[in-house]
């Protein structure tokens, strides 16, 4: 999805590296650790160092726990909490097409080049985000030849590969994988057909573009793994309608192709009254196919029932209540429940952002931790479910 925090890619923070305890929010964890002079025995201390520490403690050995950002401007609380609570990294904008690759005779590497060596660094996956998408799209892909002439599918299909082919061969050996096509799907249709959006790649190369797209990605990267993203497609899963049908069509149709896509990324931009009976069968069904599910871009509105856009009345953020924190709370927790429950075939869950005040949803209050990096009471549901703290019902 598109951030309200996009700044053009030449712009680099320096990134210092600090603990992950001491810092506010930081660890977030719900104890803080204890001193060497605590008075407890030496036995308990060794206990207390192994206990899990932040969410991605929680699920080691179910799935991965992600965060998006680009870290530009990020203070060192917030380095720190991504250190504590994630195991991987999404870039949020810098490596989208339009950020990464302006005009056709320049890249921008700055940002995401320091994206992944902090991330190196402090031993955190990265995933890649997104090499074809209809959106944050230079026009220069789509702009006359250099004889004037409008642009073929040859022309384009040249560019298209030089983009992927290059974006992933720079960073091959240093991300986990890619978003290779994003979105690719129409909001609206009965599910009989694919839905394809009708512009853009769609259009001037054809459907093929999207199996091009993963061939030219697994040539540049052999060993990344590579999904298709995309939100709103577990919508019509239980009745097999709608969004979801056409993306069963489309995977297949991949698929069949010769594709080679390892999995496909819900991204879960959802609100306390989503269908969670949809989601899970959208995973099964995803499962069925033999590709890997992730929850690619979680937040979870806690008000207001937008599922994917920005907020229709852009204004201050209105307070939310303690109940409605508590509700989100427990929708958090129903879903991790789920998530633990098919952690056979979720490869990994990434929330859209660290906290409230970096979420392009912030005026809805969607994620875990508040705008002051504070955990909220959604941040200890999804620990409990996690520790087998506590029971959480079946949607």
């Amino acid at each position: 999805m598109v951030s309200r925090y996009l700044v053009p890619g030449l712009i680099v923070c320096t990134i210092f590296v600090v603990p992950a305890l001491g810092q506010k929010g930081g660890n977030a964890t719900p104890a803080a650790a204890k001193k060497a002079d605590s008075g407890q025995a030496p036995s308990e201390q060794g206990q207390a160092a192994k206990a899990p520490k932040g969410l991605k403690g929680a699920y080691v050995g179910k799935f991965l726990i992600g965060a998006a950002g680009d870290l530009r401007g990020y203070s060192d609380s917030e380095l720190a909490n991504i250190k504590a609570n994630y195991d991987i990294l999404t870039p949020e904008n810098c490596m989208k097409p339009q950020p990464i690759h302006p005009s056709e005779d320049r890249y921008s590497w700055r940002t995401p080049d320091a994206l992944v060596k902090w991330c190196q660094d402090n031993d955190i996956k990265v995933w890649g985000h997104t090499l074809l998408w209809h959106a944050q799209t230079g026009r220069w892909f789509f702009r006359p030849g250099a004889d004037g002439q409008p642009v073929t599918r040859e022309l384009a299909m040249a560019r298209l590969k030089d983009h992927i082919m290059t974006v992933v061969g720079r960073y091959k050996g240093r991300v986990l994988g890619w978003d290779v096509v994003n979105e690719a799907i129409s909001d609206r249709g009965s599910g009989k057909t694919e839905n394809l959006r009708n512009f853009g790649w769609y259009r001037q190369i054809g459907p093929d573009v999207l199996t091009l797209a993963f061939k030219w990605a697994h040539e540049a990267d052999p060993k990344a793994e590579l999904y298709y993203n995309d939100y709103g497609i577990e919508s019509g899963a239980v009745k097999n309608t709608g969004k979801h049908a056409s993306s069963m069509l489309l995977l297949k149709r991949l698929i069949a192709e010769g594709a080679p896509i390892h999995g496909v990324g819900i991204q879960g931009h959802w609100h306390l009254d989503t269908n969670l009976a949809d989601v899970e069968k959208a995973i099964t069904n995803y499962a069925s196919l033999g590709l890997k599910v992730c929850i690619s871009e979680l937040d979870v509105t806690a008000s207001g029932s937008n599922t994917g856009a920005f907020p229709r009345r852009w204004g201050r953020r209105a307070p939310i209540s303690a109940e409605a924190l508590e509700k989100q709370a427990q929708f958090y927790a129903k879903l991790f429940a789920l998530f633990k429950r098919h952690s056979d075939a979720i490869s990994r869950v990434t929330f859209w952002g660290i906290s409230d005040r970096r979420s392009w949803r912030s005026r809805q209050s969607p994620l875990v931790f508040d705008a002051q990096l504070e955990p909220k009471p959604a941040y200890q549901a999804i620990l409990d479910v996690g520790l087998g703290k506590k029971k959480s019902a079946k949607p």
